[in-house]
């Protein structure tokens, strides 16, 4: 009687086994043609160092410092990194005993829940991103009545997963990787990311009103 109830519990267990199954892809962010990050707008040096405090840069950024004699402008931004770094998409599908789900998104949304079969067992993910970026403006005059202004940023992406398993055991994981305007950053993992240009423009075109 015992092996049998051996036999039975084995078969149980392979069964339960084979109706798990899963499948995980990425695909890399998109190559775009590396964006302008300067230009001249028709305006004197004195008149774009007076809009910084009033213009709608203080709206998007944080003003960290203001150094005349070097002519740099140096801003921050904390928050959603989607809108300013393309990572790639990821689709994650599992399949057991309670149906097919597929989960696909952008990998760096800021937050999302997914599920990941692992050849063993299906855990729950729940994963946070966030972008902390350090802008530098240079205010550079052409004439009296011109400035170039170009914008260059260091980024610092930062990744948290918590993952539970099957038995309800709870990992954090987090990384954190750091690139410039025209670098690309990795993930554990090989998830690629890199500056999408919209920062750098979001900044110049505050500067263009």
């Amino acid at each position: 009687m015992k092996s049998t109830w051996s036999v039975f519990t084995l078969l149980a267990a392979l069964g339960l086994l084979a109706a798990c199954v899963g499948r995980f892809d990425y695909v890399r962010p998109v190559s775009i043609e590396t964006p302008t990050h300067s230009l001249a707008v028709a305006k004197g040096r004195e008149d774009v160092w007076r809009q910084v405090p009033v213009s709608p840069i203080r709206d998007r950024f944080l003003i960290q410092g203001l150094d005349r004699d070097t002519g740099v402008i140096t801003l921050t931004y904390s928050g959603d990194p989607e809108r300013y770094v393309d990572c790639g998409y990821i689709t994650s599908y599992v399949k057991n005993v309670r149906g097919e789900r597929t989960y696909r998104f952008a990998a760096a949304t800021a937050s999302t829940e997914y599920e990941l079969m692992t050849g063993r067992e299906i855990l729950s993910i729940a994963r946070q991103m966030g972008l902390d970026a350090r802008i530098e403006v240079a205010v550079t005059p052409v004439g009296e009545k011109e400035t170039q202004i170009s914008a260059t940023a260091r980024y610092v992406l930062s990744r948290t997963m918590l993952v539970r398993d099957t038995q309800g055991r709870l990992e954090t994981i987090s990384h954190l990787i750091n690139f410039t305007t025209d670098q690309e950053g990795t993930f554990p993992g090989a998830v690629a990311c890199r500056p999408n240009g919209m920062l750098e423009s979001d900044v110049l075109s505050a500067f263009a009103q």
